[in-house]
């Protein structure tokens, strides 16, 4: 290579040009020096100025003072530092493009017989460095991708000269095509087949016949003359190309492929910051949507527990992000009866609030109408099913209602995960589950409410999938059968007590795992005396009448009998219809509890049925005892039939605890099996 200095002196013409293309597309002024510093040409008098920026290193290297508003790349051939190029005005943004123009002044340098041409191929060079600068500048320029790859392709076609040029890239599962040129290009390149077949090339492909064009082409029409294309690796991996069509002027060459590559890099990292720019503008969207959908949310939570007499309740509800789609909520409509509710939105973000609110509001309005669970539940579903179906949404929900008067409570569960109720005297749960499908779900028909009689101490526990299907480390599930443990355990504790075991269980299960799903915990233990316990001090015994019959159906109505003539015998019986109602009920539940002692304490073997009818001032009393198998009545399973044949699905024993004021159960080993009834007088 000759030295640069004499070549300069031959051809001064070269570094002119150079540094007036530079000054012009970046304002900045260029300098040639040798590969000691020395300056050996400048432009537009920045010698002297060079002169005072340039340092030597200890090291002995060459670089630009620190106070210097300039950069510098070295000229190096074959490994050999030839000399350096410097910029004045110009900064570290602009390094990448005078090291390329570095480049490319020495592979003409290398070649005495290239000067000739240096003029016209510099200049050329030099478009194709200052395009590459430029479409670093176009996403900045346009915020519309599809703007922005209009705009490359537009520079891209000048500075090569071609006829027509395509971008094609997937977006959201989709194809998209952006191009430059005449209508029978988007016709012929936008189809998903010719991007796979072009994103599969390794490294850029070039023709510049047709023969070669067509087999990698088959559809290549007879006016596509020669055509050069590359693929694009996006960030995530989509397939995009691009390609140039008909080079008016000549054919295309490795400048061209070196061109195009560099171009590819520029429109991957803009196709790949436009997807990012647009996922933090829908993650601000979502966020937004969260937070308002937390405002919702928040103004549908009770801002304290309820107190109900009878009753002590609490609850914990824990979204698992932002916004949850569980919600709960207590709608007491009389001072007898208290409904807790309990659902779950399969859905997030604002729509799910949106039906979170509507929900908990139509099932507060039809609880306020004290009606059955399932009926409240059946009536919500009316309203919201469609809305829902379209949304592709469901809630689950499960309504208890605590029937004060009656010691008892009344449920229906639309898909939700089964609540627990725990009876103190027996130390026995069971599970209220599912009576229906989740409210939204096409072909949502509900069984009839189930009862279930309370006691004093029973708890109940309603939640949310997120508690139940928990997940630890190890990918086992928290599960309802250990819930059902820690209620045994500690159903001597207040409702916050056991809240909090259960919780503190679930957290060290969980071990530090974020929850997946929202968790809402609700515990409701009875704390009712037994019904009319204050009359029952008042009351005082005036008669007692023994019984014992042979536990077969023919005795039955003589029991029916013995237990009319002690109600008629009652001096506090009203003479009018309200007596002959009380008289009906009492030979009804006496009837029904005889008829049970046969069918299935004793089952078909001999036995006795023993007893006393108790008459008082204020009630009547009957004590039925048997020496049958015992069994727990708690355990019946809720009525499920129809409620007019009390013989099947445990409505026998459900309305004798309706019809009675006292109905209790109890197996002994020394007296048997033992039913005490009793009804207060009318007043």
């Amino acid at each position: 290579m000759q030295k640069i200095k004499a070549v300069l002196q031959q051809k001064t013409v070269i570094f002119d040009n150079l540094a007036q293309r530079w000054h012009q597309a970046t304002g900045g002024e260029l300098a040639l020096l040798s590969p000691y510093g020395e300056v050996i040409k400048a432009y537009n008098g920045v010698d002297a100025v060079a002169q005072n920026i340039i340092g030597v290193s200890a090291a002995g290297q060459v670089e630009i003072l620190p106070q210097a508003r300039a950069i510098i790349t070295p000229l190096k051939m074959h490994g050999e530092l030839k000399g350096h190029l410097l910029s004045e005005n110009s900064t570290l943004e602009q390094l990448p493009m005078l090291a390329w123009a570095a480049d490319t002044f020495l592979e003409y340098l290398d070649s005495e017989e290239a000067l000739q041409g240096m003029t016209d191929e510099l200049i050329a060079a030099w478009d194709q460095l200052e395009l590459v600068y430029k479409i670093t500048h176009t996403l900045a320029e346009n915020s519309n991708l599809g703007d922005a790859l209009n705009s490359i392709l537009s520079k891209v076609s000048n500075v090569i000269k071609v006829e027509t040029g395509f971008i094609l890239f997937t977006y959201n599962d989709s194809l998209e095509c952006v191009t430059l040129g005449p209508e029978w290009l988007s016709e012929l390149i936008c189809q998903e087949a010719f991007l796979h077949r072009l994103a599969k090339q390794k490294q850029a492909i070039l023709f510049n016949k047709q023969d070669g064009l067509r087999e990698f082409w088959p559809q290549t029409p007879s006016y596509v003359l020669n055509f050069i294309g590359i693929s694009i690796t996006t960030g995530d991996q989509t397939p995009a190309v691009l390609g140039l069509v008909n080079n008016r002027d000549r054919d295309f060459t490795a400048g061209d492929v070196k061109l195009i590559t560099a171009v590819s890099e520029q429109i991957r990292a803009i196709i790949d910051s436009f997807r990012l720019y647009q996922e933090l503008i829908v993650q601000e969207r979502v966020q937004r949507e969260l937070e308002i959908a937390a405002e919702i949310q928040e103004s549908l939570l009770l801002k304290t527990i309820p107190e109900f007499r009878g009753l002590t309740i609490d609850v914990s509800s824990q979204p698992a992000f932002e916004v949850g789609g569980d919600f709960y909520d207590f709608i007491s409509p009389d001072e007898e009866h208290l409904t807790v509710i309990v659902g779950d939105v399969a859905g997030k973000g604002i729509p799910a609030a949106m039906f979170t609110s509507m929900a908990r509001t139509l099932l507060k309005i039809e609880a306020l109408r004290s009606q059955e669970p399932h009926i409240i539940l059946k009536k919500v579903n009316e309203v919201l099913w469609q809305d829902l179906w379209q949304a592709e949404l469901f809630i689950t929900a499960i309504v208890v209602t605590f029937d004060k008067k009656n010691g008892a409570l009344m449920y229906a569960n639309a898909g939700h995960v089964p609540g627990i109720i725990y009876h103190a005297k027996s130390n026995t749960s069971r599970l209220l589950k599912a009576t229906s499908l989740p409210i939204g779900i096409f072909g949502y028909e509900s069984k009839t409410t189930q009862y279930i009689h309370l006691s004093p101490e029973d708890t109940l526990a309603l939640y949310s999938d997120g508690v139940s299907e928990a997940g630890s480390p190890t990918g086992e599930r928290f599960g309802i059968e250990r819930i059902q443990r820690l209620i045994h355990q500690h159903a001597d504790k207040s409702p916050g007590i056991l809240k909090q075991f259960i919780l503190k269980e679930l957290a060290n299960f969980q071990q530090m795992e974020a929850p997946g799903d929202d968790m809402t915990l609700a515990v409701v233990k009875c704390t009712l005396e037994e019904p009319r316990s204050e009359r029952m001090r008042e009351s005082k015994i005036l008669k007692t009448i023994p019984f014992r019959y042979r536990a077969d159906t023919t005795y039955l109505a003589d029991v029916s009998r013995q237990v009319t003539s002690a109600c008629r015998s009652l001096n506090g019986l009203p003479p009018d219809s309200k007596g002959d109602d009380f008289v009906y009920l009492v030979e009804l539940a006496v009837s029904e509890i005889c008829t049970n002692i046969i069918k299935h304490a004793y089952a078909g073997e001999t036995g006795d049925i023993s007893g006393r009818i108790v008459l008082t001032n204020l009630s009547i009393q009957i004590d039925i005892y048997d020496q049958g198998n015992s069994f727990n009545p708690n355990a019946v399973p809720p009525p499920i039939s129809d409620p007019m044949d009390p013989a099947e699905g445990g409505y026998g024993l459900h309305i004798v605890r309706q019809i009675m004021d006292i109905a209790e159960y109890e197996a002994d080993a020394q007296q048997g099996n033992h039913w005490k009834l009793l009804k207060y007088l009318p007043t």
